[in-house]
């Protein structure tokens, strides 16, 4: 066992009134936080939670943000959309068929607005952003690189470009070159908290829990009402090996945002590793009516700890 196994079982031994864990529960607590089994927001997953922003580049919501089935359904793409030498009216087509999940020929539309606007940077790219956005759709990450990479090129004052390169550069596991695209983003926007969250999630996907756990108690003085950073922070600690901190956290984000499934999840992880099974439960239980299929996940989890 290397020190930081070590370190991890001994604050497991040292939390409070917690029941003393098994040697077969603590090797399992390890392999919880070396699984990744917590419910991190994809970077890409954080916009969803982001007011539309007044820069004409920005996205609206989410590129992964599901559709339900009830849902209404855009109208197909017309013929004089596909036809069209309107940069604009390409641009909209191509967001429809994004939006409907039909990413080949949104890429399609964006790219022959690529080849219209070669006397408008800014317009083409708004396209490439939005090709990035489909490739990131499609867990074509390399792809989306790519795109990201034209969009800063041509319009290097775009914060929430630089922040989708990160985003894709983190999804590809290149942590070092998507911290200093996300530094980018901050140092353009300052108030974009999504970039300052992709900092602090990619620290801790660096194994650096110390400096994500900095980078989220910053992002939480400055925006004591985003969600998200509170759940970060709680389960950057928790894996640092201080559960028992991040329950607190864990409670706080709930409490901001009482829908969200990945918070109760999350806490929920987080007393298994303190050893207590109980209160895992309870937030498995809170879980069913909010989410079933989280709430079933987490009770494999649950099962397979008490095994």
């Amino acid at each position: 066992m290397d020190s930081k196994d070590h370190a991890r079982t001994k604050a497991i031994k040292e939390v409070g009134s917690a029941k003393a864990l098994s040697e077969t529960s603590k090797r399992w607590v390890i392999s919880l936080i070396s699984g990744g089994l917590f419910i991190v927001f994809s970077c890409s997953s954080v916009l969803a939670q982001q007011p539309a922003r007044s820069n004409p580049t920005s996205r609206s919501r989410s590129v992964t943000t599901k559709t339900s089935p009830t849902a209404r359904v855009t109208p197909p793409i017309s013929s004089s959309s596909l036809s069209s030498n309107d940069p604009q009216q390409l641009l909209n087509a191509g967001q429809a068929a994004q939006d409907q999940g039909r990413f080949d020929e949104a890429i399609r539309l964006y790219n022959r607005v690529i080849a219209l606007s070669t006397d408008h940077s800014h317009i083409a790219a708004l396209a490439n952003f939005r090709i990035g956005n489909a490739y990131m759709a499609q867990g074509k990450f390399g792809n989306a690189e790519v795109a990201f990479e034209h969009a800063v090129a041509l319009n290097p004052a775009d914060a929430e470009s630089y922040n989708n390169l990160g985003e894709a550069l983190g999804e590809l596991k290149q942590y070092p070159r998507a911290i200093q695209a996300f530094n980018k983003a901050v140092s353009l926007d300052p108030e974009l908290p999504k970039a300052k969250y992709n900092q602090a999630v990619s620290y801790d996907r660096m194994g650096n829990f110390r400096y994500s756990e900095f980078v989220f108690r910053n992002l939480i003085r400055s925006n004591p009402g985003y969600s998200l950073a509170y759940d970060g922070l709680a389960v950057t600690l928790s894996k640092a090996g201080r559960a028992k901190e991040a329950i607190a956290f864990h409670e706080k984000a709930i409490a901001l945002d009482p829908r969200e499934p990945s918070y109760y999840y999350n806490c929920a992880l987080s007393y298994l590793m303190l050893g207590d099974t109980t209160k895992a439960l309870e937030q498995q239980e809170k879980l069913k009516t909010i989410d079933p299929v989280v709430a079933d996940r987490l009770a494999s989890v649950i099962v397979k700890h008490q095994m």
